[in-house]
């Protein structure tokens, strides 16, 4: 279905058709007027050069005495009439009226031909060689990047952007947005696919680059937040295309600061404080890690976290309790503190800061967090059918809750 972008696109099209016509139309149009001009104003010179000859001759006579004056004054007057007649006429003789009116001659029909063939031939070409279905996606792609972390956006996303790639799977870009807003759900098996697939397609390095960035991260999650051999080359793959791809550089400066280089992490967040000079998070981390290196405490938000599980559930006492703290206003993105526990474990009082980052972000960089608690039947992170969880509302990190007091009790469907 066209989209108001699409409309919007084709109006400027025609626009600059109707334009570029008038480069043809209009000296056209002068070219035949001044022709026509030309044609009338030769005429009417040669009838009033002739007119002053014959009035000549006939004063001549006059004075000859060839003539009285009565037959004078009234040849002079049919003299004039014709004059006038001839000079008033609208109509050129039969040959000229020809060459100034048709239509059917070839200075005239050639460039009607091109006017006419222009859009086509430009429809067609961009058809072939341009980005038409992307242009036509265009506002789904602007609402995505709008709608980051809206989940009900996302759900409708998912299924339009899906039914593109399924009419044409060769998308680059469809798939790419796809894979956003399927992140957003926390389907981060079926994203990695998606980004795979737009990775794939992508022709530009720094495209394809990006693409590759967000295989690297939707695997790392999948891996329960380690650089697998998997994650690693990817990671290789996107260096050799982009050095400094944002999500390579996140998920590299988290490894080093995990092995406690922090001189490497701090490099890593300098590059990218450097590509976004507006990163408040790139400035928190820097200076956390400076304090880690220097054997200070990282100082930064705490929150805590008081988990039970309903009275009516009977669970396995070995199953994984995750306990996650994550951006309220970035969704689709790793935790920001997440704690491991077990059902045997609760109920338990937690303390979640900045020190339980698995991930690029920690809590220091967000300005609103939500806390989630899943007890997973399968033993990963990532939410699925039979598992149990609870999420408390968003609150500014900053200022969070004295205690968040969270009950397991709602089965995922």
């Amino acid at each position: 279905m066209m989209n108001e972008f699409a409309g919007a696109f084709w109006l400027v099209c025609l626009a600059l058709v109707a334009l570029a016509a008038s480069f043809i139309a209009i000296p056209l149009w002068r070219a035949r007027r001044d022709e026509w001009n030309g044609d009338e104003t030769a005429r009417a010179q040669a009838n009033i050069a002739l007119f002053r000859e014959r009035k000549q001759e006939l004063e001549t006579d006059f004075a000859a005495g060839e003539l009285d004056r009565e037959q004078l004054d009234a040849l002079l007057f049919e003299l004039q009439a014709s004059l006038l007649t001839d000079v008033g006429e609208k109509e050129a003789t039969p040959g000229a009226a020809t060459k100034a009116f048709s239509w059917r001659t070839p200075a005239f029909l050639a460039p009607l031909i091109l006017m006419a063939l222009l859009p086509l031939a430009a429809w067609l070409m961009y058809r072939q060689w341009g980005q038409l279905d992307d242009v036509e996606l265009m506002d789904q792609f602007q609402r995505s990047v709008a709608a980051s972390g809206d989940p009900e956006v996302a759900g409708e996303l998912v299924l339009s952007l899906g039914q593109a790639v399924q009419d044409d799977p060769e998308r680059p870009w469809a798939w790419y947005f796809l894979g956003e807003n399927l992140s957003t759900l926390g389907m981060f098996d079926v994203a990695n696919s998606a980004f795979r697939q737009a990775a794939g397609q992508m022709i530009e390095d720094e495209e394809k680059a990006l693409a590759l960035g967000r295989v690297a991260l939707t695997a790392y999650i999948l891996a329960q937040f380690e650089i697998t051999p998997e994650v690693r080359g990817v990671i290789d793959e996107t260096l050799a295309l982009n050095p400094d791809e944002p999500n390579i550089l996140q998920l590299l400066a988290s490894e080093a600061e995990e092995n406690g280089d922090y001189d490497a992490a701090i490099g890593y967040w300098r590059r990218l404080s450097q590509l976004n000079p507006d990163s408040q998070s790139a400035r928190e981390n820097i200076a956390n890690l400076q304090r880690l290196r220097d054997g200070g405490d990282a100082v930064g938000p705490t929150i805590e976290v008081a988990v039970a599980i309903a009275e009516e559930l009977q669970l396995d006492s070995r199953l994984r309790v995750f306990v996650a703290a994550r951006n309220a206003e970035v969704q689709g993105m790793p935790p920001l503190a997440v704690a491991d526990l077990t059902v045997a474990d609760l109920p338990a009082r937690i303390r979640l800061d900045d020190s339980m980052a698995v991930g690029p972000f920690n809590l220091s960089s967000a300005s609103r967090a939500f806390v989630g608690v899943l007890v997973s039947q399968s033993g990963s992170a990532n939410r699925g059918a039979g598992d149990y969880f609870v999420e408390s509302e968003p609150f500014p990190v900053e200022n969070p809750p004295p205690l968040l007091e969270l009950v397991v009790s709602e089965l995922v469907p």
